[in-house]
């Protein structure tokens, strides 16, 4: 009888001592990041293993380690607790999509409880969105109007298999007359998937033919990737895209082009009226767009460059297609962009040049596919 309360002393000790461990997993959300009143935001991941963990985002934070040109991305290191509860506060954070990754023990992680999360050219990066511009609610959707399809493209060049994503605007299936059609192309380290995931595209088309602000169509967003790269997931680096950078200039999906937009034109009600056919695309896409539009003068009569690298041999010699040029401040390629401008004002191109702040970044490039996507298809007089 002397051992009872020696028992239910240890019983308390043991539960004293859990405790701490039991109120950190009851307190740590489900959720993150956790959206403050403020406008901050609230990093949180459990690591007790880990001495320290990294924060990296493309967001503005306090502590700015490093500072990559092309994705702006800022690292800082988050707070620990006793429990391993890592945790780390953004200042006030203007409207946009943002993403992010944990670094720990050399190894970069996604957010295990966020669900939102996109490829990169060298593995994944959660996301979250700060909603509050025109922009950005166009990248907010609780259900899409329209819906999406993927369908496959055995590409008899490569002989291999593109896949293609496909967006289907409301009441395509209730109508029986063709629709205009838009190809929207992606970067060099990209895929079908990337404008959807990265762009927000699908979300913006939807949003903007809901509004009346943009005339119904069909976007069509296939693996454009040259033949040595179709068919890439994720873990592909971008290090490797580019050591095969000169295979874009073989125009493998440029030749492939006409067959796969007849294969797709047999399964989908695409129009093939020049006047509701458009092509664009960003940086590598947007070269391969300008090399459609030169190769196929009577395809398209729009044609979408963002953050365009193109070359003298791309310059049209058309006047029936209207060029629409994006390019940032801090670009890259903006130099390019500007020769490429003065080449077809001199050969009276239609067109029209529009210059942002920023560089070769998604926030550029969402906002010209927003602009690209209300001017199509409908009676344009203010090109120059």
């Amino acid at each position: 009888m002397r051992l009872y309360p020696k028992r239910i002393s240890e019983s308390l000790i043991l539960l004293l001592m859990l405790f701490p461990l039991f109120l950190a997993a009851q307190t740590s959300p489900t959720n993150t990041p956790v959206y403050n009143n403020d406008g901050s935001v609230t990093f949180i991941i459990k690591s007790p293993e880990s001495r320290r963990v990294k924060l990296s985002c493309d967001c503005v934070l306090r502590e700015r380690k490093f500072k990559v040109k092309r994705e702006n991305m800022h690292s800082a290191k988050m707070t620990r607790d006793q429990n391993g509860l890592f945790t780390y506060t953004t200042p006030p954070l203007a409207p946009e999509v943002y993403t992010y990754q944990f670094k720990s023990h050399g190894q970069r992680l996604i957010d295990p409880t966020n669900a939102d999360s996109i490829r990169i050219s060298d593995g994944k990066r959660s996301v979250f969105i700060i909603p509050g511009s025109v922009l950005i609610d166009l990248c907010l959707t609780d259900s899409l109007n329209g819906k999406t399809e993927l369908c496959q493209y055995v590409d008899a060049i490569s002989g291999k298999t593109r896949r293609i994503l496909l967006y289907l605007p409301p009441q395509y299936d209730s109508t029986d007359h063709d629709y205009p059609v838009l190809y929207l192309l992606h970067g060099i380290d990209g895929n079908e998937q990337s404008w959807r995931e990265r762009g927000r595209a699908i979300q913006q088309v939807d949003n903007l033919i809901q509004q009346g602000k943009a005339k119904p169509m069909i976007v069509i967003m296939p693996d454009a990737n040259p033949k040595k790269l179709i068919g890439q997931d994720e873990h592909v680096s971008l290090m490797k895209n580019l050591m095969h950078y000169h295979s874009w200039f073989h125009y493998d999906f440029e030749r492939t082009f006409p067959a796969m937009d007849s294969f797709l034109s047999t399964r989908y009600r695409i129009s093939s009226d020049m006047n509701t056919r458009a092509v664009a695309g960003l940086s590598a896409g947007s070269t391969q767009s300008a090399t459609l539009a030169k190769m196929y003068e009577d395809n398209f009569k729009y044609v979408g460059l963002f953050s365009p690298f193109v070359h003298r041999k791309q310059v049209p010699s058309s006047k029936n297609t209207i060029y629409w040029i994006g390019s940032g401040k801090a670009d890259i390629f903006h130099p390019q962009s500007k020769r490429f401008v003065k080449r077809i004002q001199k050969r009276q191109i239609p067109h029209i040049y529009y210059e942002t702040t920023g560089g070769h970044t998604w926030r550029n490039w969402r906002l010209y596919l927003s602009e690209f996507l209300q001017f199509i298809f409908k009676n344009n007089t203010e090109v120059n």
